[in-house]
């Protein structure tokens, strides 16, 4: 009896009570303005100390995950030349307020020096595989052979320019060295022309930029897209059209379907909710029942917000569901102050109780997604009890005294035909239903979990054409699997790199990789190859000075020509490390494939995504220290298991939480069961429908489970309170109308064009579809049957 007692304790003093409710409100309201909101998918994702979400951010830290990749494309009669110019301008066009660098071609060639610097390193970057080719070419015929050439070269124009390179480099050792910068071209469809990336077929080219945008930052994003039209509008000239694909074009498209889908679905629910009012209270004093869920929300909000910086977009989405979850309890407490034939107080105090109930057990639902390693589920649970949690303490504090009692029914014909009593007719209703249940249970486990990250995000077509181009013209640029070898210490991560690419030269010889290992060995291979490059020669050096000296004669060489290519041999070059690779032009290689986070080092290596390479890195294969594979596709298949996990965890929780609850309100068992079918009616019509529709089961449909059963169970609370004694029609009014202002909340929802919460809302319409009239007209019929 605490709400009536309550009511009495506020009766004299309702102006203080709605001074208070309104300092409350207002200052929801006013929290609601400073909101800082974020539309990516970032929020969705697990934020603790998971594989998933340990593998999640390796992924964020692809090379070009978080590159600005802008195609250039020609027409037919485009020239190559008249091509490569417009990369050249639009890069030169793009703003360096947004654009930090824009790259028509590797670095590496605006460098000289790199040639040279590999030609001294040989000592130190050839290995057993590599020496095994040099001793395979120290045979009579290939050194004639080789001299021959050499010797031809020598005739030709430009011969007095190759003389010097001849006698240091008579066997072509270098080309093992240049060898080595193939596994440092990530771009596999491409040549090289005039230092400019180019298709394979001439008609495209590529600049790669990078941005000093955040990739979650939408309005930063926003006017880099359309600094980038401006530049490309105003540069290219016609018969040359660019696209841009980067992460801030995903996270911009996003923020504008969630923001117009905002304006939507709170629209289009709010206007469910008034039209329904119209129709079923037909009263200026139900204004305030629509009122209580309206004005809960700036509150939900403003609660988020104080346990996170930022509040996600789709939570935001999610008002126009509170708003039919929220506006229940104030139509139970309307109709029965309405119906005027008790005391306010006694009223209250009869209602408060399943109310009470009620309301716990959704707020037991919702506690469970706390327990949750997505930071977006937690923040539906806060913004979702905070908002029932208030919705509840209007409905039985403030409410009362706003509702005038005086009963106005419902027209008669109205309530008849959305609510009929089937009394003659509960044979044939229970058997409708039982074929409902069977038929969708056929098909619960059918039901395809999907958990590519990339479903709960808008793509429009535009963006998924170009990425689809991208691929088609450049290769799989960014979905390239990617291998990390981590160490305390940049020796150590360098030592696990080159164990690492060993493995995969011996294991998958002929799949492309893309690695640090052949140009930066750790210090320990370094000196490891210097030795066995010293031995090889003092094994070999005579034998082969010998064979130079007599095949040159033949050639008429001079017997000193090629003594500089020995005392090469003899040098001591010095270590190579990061800061000599960064000297040499390779920088920007260094800071896409090592990323130095202080605690631990970690360098990427980009292998192709494909079975043959996850079965290599297996969970019980026999791994180097350090190595770990991250690719989309294996990081999809670790959601959905994670996703099947939480699922089978949340819906026990929450099944025993609402079990509690239940039992304690109830405590018959015949009573339980029968407020437990509406929600084992919505849960199998929910999932029996997805299976027949084939529509995949995802992150977001967790949260879809826990609203089922915490709606559902409030359902069938209020039915089975309403057939004890003393009761009367009001409840089963208020039920009616709560359950088609649940589903006007879902159903907005539905109009949403953003996949999270179009998919919340398409699955929870089915469930409360299959809830709400398994309340209404099933749980009665049962309970006659049983009297």
């Amino acid at each position: 009896m605490l709400f009536a007692a309550l009511y009495r304790l506020f009766a004299p003093r309702r102006a203080l009570l709605f001074l208070l409710t309104l300092l409350l409100l207002g200052a929801g309201l006013t929290g609601l303005t400073r909101l800082e909101v974020r539309e990516d998918i970032e929020s969705m994702l697990p934020d603790d100390t998971s594989r998933v979400a340990d593998d999640f951010r390796r992924l964020q830290q692809a090379p070009f995950a978080r590159k600005v990749l802008i195609s250039l494309h020609g027409s037919q009669i485009t020239s190559t030349a008249t091509l490569l110019e417009a990369a050249d301008g639009l890069a030169a066009a793009l703003s360096s307020e947004y654009f930090s660098r824009a790259a028509t071609g590797p670095a590496m060639l605006e460098n000289n020096r790199l040639p040279d610097w590999l030609e001294t390193n040989l000592p130190l970057l050839l290995g057993a595989d590599d020496r095994q080719r040099i001793a395979d070419e120290l045979t009579p015929e290939r050194v004639r052979g080789r001299l021959e050439t050499d010797y031809q070269r020598m005739l030709s124009p430009e011969g007095w320019l190759l003389k010097g390179g001849i006698r240091r480099d008579p066997l072509e050792l270098r080309n093992l060295g240049l060898d080595k910068l193939r596994f440092v071209n990530p771009i596999a469809k491409t040549r090289l022309h005039n230092g400019h990336f180019l298709s394979s077929d001439g008609r495209s080219a590529l600049i790669i930029a990078d941005s000093s945008v955040a990739i979650t930052d939408s309005g930063g994003g926003a006017r880099m897209l359309e600094q980038f039209r401006q530049a490309a509008d105003g540069v290219l000239p016609k018969g040359i059209e660019a696209s841009l694909v980067s992460g801030h074009a995903y996270t911009v498209a996003n923020a504008e379907a969630i923001q117009r889908d905002l304006f939507v679905v709170l629209t289009a629910s709010t206007l469910g909710l008034a039209v329904l009012f119209m129709l079923f209270l037909r009263s200026w004093r139900s204004l305030f029942v629509f009122l209580v869920p309206v004005s809960v929300v700036g509150l939900a909000a403003v609660a988020v917000s104080w346990c996170y910086p930022a509040v996600s977009g789709v939570t935001l989405g999610f008002g126009a569901v509170l708003l039919g979850i929220a506006v229940d309890y104030g139509l139970h407490v309307y109709f029965v102050l309405r119906q005027g034939d008790e005391e306010p107080e006694i009223a209250l105090g009869r209602i408060s109780r399943p109310v009470l109930f009620g309301a716990l057990t959704t707020l037991a639902g919702f506690a469970v997604l706390l327990t949750s390693s997505l930071p977006g589920q937690r923040q539906l649970a806060i913004f979702a009890m905070t908002g029932i949690t208030s919705a509840l303490l209007l409905a039985l504090i403030v409410l009362p005294h706003l509702v005038v009692p005086g009963w106005r029914p419902t027209p008669r014909r109205l309530y008849q035909s959305l609510a009929v009593e089937p009394r003659r007719k509960s044979g044939l209703l229970l058997l409708l239903w039982l074929a409902i249940l069977v038929g969708c249970s056929w098909k619960v486990a059918e039901v395809p979990i999907n958990g590519d990250l990339r479903s709960l995000s808008l793509i429009p077509a535009e963006l998924l054409a170009s990425e689809h181009e991208l691929q088609q013209t450049w290769g799989n640029l960014r979905s390239l699997a990617m291998v990390f070898a981590e160490g305390g210490t940049l020796q150590e991560a360098l030592a696990a790199n080159d164990m690492l690419f060993e493995l995969l030269r011996r294991e998958l010889p002929e799949a492309p990789v893309v690695s640090l290992a052949p140009l930066l060995p750790a210090a320990t291979t370094q000196a490891n190859n210097l030795r066995h490059w010293r031995e090889f020669w003092e094994q070999r050096g005579e034998a082969t000075r010998r064979l130079l000296r007599e095949a040159g004669a033949e050639r008429g060489f001079a017997t000193a020509a090629f003594d500089p290519f020995f005392a090469g041999l003899q040098r001591q070059p010095e270590p190579v490390t990061v800061a000599t690779l960064r000297q040499v032009g390779l920088g920007d290689l260094l800071d896409a494939l090592l990323l130095d986070q202080g605690e631990k080092v970690q360098l990427v290596t980009l292998v192709p995504d494909t079975p043959e390479v996850a079965a290599l890195f297996t969970a019980d294969a026999a791994l180097p220290p350090g190595i770990h594979l991250v690719s989309q596709a294996r990081f999809g298949r670790e959601v959905g298991n994670a996703i099947r996990a939480d699922f089978m965890q949340f819906l026990t929780l929450a099944g025993g939480a609402v079990l509690i609850m239940v039992s304690l309100l109830l405590r018959r068992p015949g009573k339980i069961l029968l407020a437990l079918l509406p929600v084992a009616t919505g849960l199998v019509v929910m999932l029996g429908t997805m299976g027949w529709l084939g529509m995949e089961f995802n992150l977001f449909n967790i949260v879809a489970t826990i609203l089922v059963i915490g709606l559902g169970v409030d359902y069938g609370i209020f039915m089975v309170c309403l057939d004890d004694p003393g009761e009367d029609k009001a409840t089963r009014r208020a039920v009616l109308v709560a359950g088609m202002t649940t589903l006007v909340g879902f159903g907005a929802l539905v109009f949403a064009q953003h996949p999270a919460l179009h998919s919340i809302g398409a699955t929870v319409l089915l469930g409360i579809g299959g809830a709400v009239p398994t309340a209404l007209l099933v749980v009665p019929a049962l309970r006659r049957e049983r009297r």
